[in-house]
């Protein structure tokens, strides 16, 4: 196929590609049978038989600030996002992004590698999931924008092309990341606490926990919209053991580290006590 680029070294029986468009991407996953689309390779993610990189196509390197919100491509890399500066994004954004790796990871790690990583999930996560992120992806005859809060993964034959983000201006907002400061592991989680309040009360919140496992509950959410300011003691324990039995029944399995969930509850009461 023209455009390929054979430079590309092949490497035990792998063939890595370089794409320069998105519609050579697209040419790609329609002509090249269970092709993996790759960003900066930081991650731990397996390597397939047949791969691209999208890291240097123009249009999936942008970065967009518009009045409510900004797009990023996901060839964005940390580093990129982090040279806007604090005062142009979420805040929960820009400190999640300073807790992810080293500078050269910053250097070559993107956005798109850090939401589409497979299993466990990755820093960005949760601030995305709190803020409402959506994602546009395109195929070669369709184009589809998925709420982050729908988002479990990139269907067959569509690309990622763009991350939207808004920065309405929140009250309240911490993120707090859990875990190995150098490193994903199970014992990792990223968690957002975003709250406004308008004459001393809770007018908006949102609660968001992603590691291995993904946290996000409007039922809790709406229990505490509308709540006045200072919050009563019992109030904020009876939110907490409904967080858990919430937490617990969506996360019935063996597979999450029951340290993660009583961390989960240790930062949202935390969290809550400061509004008491």
């Amino acid at each position: 196929m023209q455009g390929w680029n054979e430079a590309n070294m092949e490497n035990k029986n792998h063939n890595f590609l370089t794409a320069n468009s998105v519609k050579h991407i697209l040419d790609l996953l329609k002509n090249v049978q269970d092709l993996q689309i790759i960003g900066g390779c930081t991650g731990n993610d397996p390597v397939r038989e047949h791969c691209a990189t999208i890291r240097h196509i123009p249009e999936l390197k942008i970065t967009e600030k518009h009045e409510r919100y900004i797009d990023f491509g996901p060839a964005v890399t940390i580093s990129d996002m982090l040279s806007l500066g604090r005062s142009n994004m979420p805040t929960i954004l820009y400190e999640a992004l300073e807790t992810i790796g080293c500078y050269q990871i910053r250097n070559i790690a993107t956005l798109g590698g850090n939401i589409c990583s497979k299993g466990l999930k990755q820093t960005l996560w949760a601030p995305l999931l709190a803020l409402d992120a959506r994602l546009e992806i395109k195929s070669e005859t369709s184009t589809k924008y998925i709420p982050f809060t729908k988002f479990e993964g990139i269907p067959e034959k569509y690309i990622l092309t763009r991350i939207r983000v808004p920065i309405d201006e929140w009250q309240i907002a911490q993120f707090k990341r859990i875990g190995p400061s150098a490193r994903i592991t199970e014992e990792s989680a990223g968690f957002v606490f975003l709250v406004n309040t308008q004459k001393n009360m809770i007018v908006d919140i949102k609660i968001a926990f992603a590691g291995n496992g993904v946290f996000k509950s409007s039922e809790l959410e709406n229990k505490i919209i509308g709540a006045r300011i200072p919050l009563d003691k019992k109030f904020i324990e009876d939110l907490i053991t409904e967080a858990d039995i919430i937490f617990s029944a969506r996360f019935n399995t063996p597979l999450v580290n029951p340290i993660l969930k009583a961390q989960f509850l240790n930062l949202l009461k935390y969290s809550l006590e400061q509004l008491a």
